[in-house]
């Protein structure tokens, strides 16, 4: 009898286990795909312009209703900080899982390759514009990638008489851009004509308008001493004798973005990413997005940001499948969107944007138009991130008078060849 009992509870005892772990595998489905797995929490580096922060925490606690194993602890740098934060934590090995970065040159052996966890294919989904294979490496996924365009003063050309181009059939020269300038200057009540950040990213713009260029093709080898780069250094220069480019950005500390909103300039050559800035700054004029003008060819150059994960953590895996999720074509264009961000995800050439988006797919057009050849040069950050400051330092002074465009290309040549010395080492 007694034996009887103990195999009766035993049976009861096996049947309310099983139930209970039926009910547990109940409650797994519907919490998420991951339920059951292993607890973990992705440290992300993150820097904002405006809300991207928001924008991506809300784009997290979606990923989560799948994976609900997976937190995030978002660590906030301001962006000036943002690379002396990652080489201080890589030096006391406490890398953070992921990072929003704009320059992974200096992280290039601390970054996952993420073909290895997530597929080769995955890198098929981006396009062209922000470079993001690297020897062979997928070190980051673009988040947004950005444009350099031509932002125009919409109430001042209207009362100068110009209309500017509405398609790219109507693209103008320099010199039929120089025209214009001047008589929106005489006619449109604004002082200058052009506004060019003082940066070699958006200065070269037009060094490729005019086939110039950083670098032979194999990335080993200087190629400023070419007649491109010359033809646009000399450009740059007559622009600002002739008084068309305010002076005060190159050899003073004017920001062409602030002499813009103060409606002193006719237009702006800037980044798509100022949309944003200007809708909500911009209020006492009209404003709009053309296209920039061409020397012998048309070209932009690409920049923007990535999301990137690091080796070491013990979580690549976790942080790689997030990367595939957040780049997947609903999600990118949902953080695009809300931010006025370009995308390079294929299929979100042209979203709907609750803002501007005519003047998006004009800098979309922008970079379709532009060979491979900026994005190519810029993606080898390596050696930007060293040439850069010679570069500011040189075409400032040829703006000032104390260089010739020839002494420029020497100085530019001797400069990148140095650097390139230095990173075969």
């Amino acid at each position: 009898m007694k034996k009887f009992v103990s195999v009766l509870l035993a049976s009861v005892m096996a049947s309310l286990t099983l139930a209970s772990c039926q009910s547990n595998d109940s409650k797994t489905t519907e919490k998420g795909s991951d339920a059951g797995k292993k607890d973990v929490t992705l440290d992300v580096v993150w820097f904002s312009d405006g809300k991207e922060g928001e924008s991506f925490m809300g784009l997290t606690e979606e990923y989560r209703k799948d994976h609900p194993n997976v937190k995030f602890e978002l660590i906030e740098v301001p962006y000036g900080e943002l690379d002396n934060k990652l080489r201080n934590m890589v030096s006391a090995k406490e890398q953070p899982a992921l990072a929003r970065m704009t320059n992974v040159g200096p992280f290039l052996s601390q970054l996952i390759d993420l073909k290895e966890y997530v597929g080769d294919d995955f890198a098929d989904q981006f396009g062209t514009g922000l470079q993001y294979i690297f020897d062979g490496k997928m070190l980051g996924a673009p988040m947004e990638v950005t444009a350099n365009g031509v932002i125009y003063n919409k109430t001042a050309f209207d009362k100068a008489g110009v209309k500017v181009p509405q398609n790219p059939d109507e693209i103008w020269t320099w010199d039929e851009f120089e025209k214009a300038l001047v008589q929106v200057m005489e006619k449109g009540d604004v002082k200058y004509g052009l506004g060019l950040d003082y940066t070699p990213n958006r200065t070269s713009t037009i060094l490729y308008e005019f086939g110039g260029g950083m670098l032979s093709e194999d990335l080993k080898t200087s190629d400023f001493k070419n007649d491109g780069n010359k033809q646009a250094v000399d450009l740059i220069k007559h622009l600002h004798d002739a008084d068309i480019m305010p002076k005060s950005v190159f050899l003073g500390s004017d920001n062409p973005m602030e002499i813009f909103r103060s409606g002193q300039l006719a237009c702006h050559i800037g980044g798509s990413w100022q949309i944003s800035n200007y809708k909500d700054q911009i209020k006492d004029f009209e404003w709009g997005v053309t296209y920039l003008p061409k020397g012998t060819q048309r070209s932009t150059v690409p920049g923007g940001k990535w999301i990137s994960a690091f080796n070491g953590t013990g979580t690549e895996q976790e942080a790689a499948d997030f990367i595939k999720w957040i780049s997947e074509p609903e999600n990118n264009a949902k953080y695009c969107k809300d931010n006025l961000f370009l995308s390079q995800v294929k299929g979100n050439e042209s979203l709907d944007y609750d803002y501007g988006k005519e003047f998006f797919e004009i800098f979309s057009n922008e970079l379709n138009a532009s060979t491979d050849r900026p994005g190519t040069e810029w993606g080898y950050q390596a050696f930007t991130g060293v040439i850069g400051p010679d570069f500011k330092e040189n075409i400032a002074s040829v703006v000032a008078g104390d260089m010739t465009t020839d002494e420029f290309l020497e100085k530019m040549d001797q400069a990148a060849t140095a650097a390139l010395k230095d990173l075969e080492k």
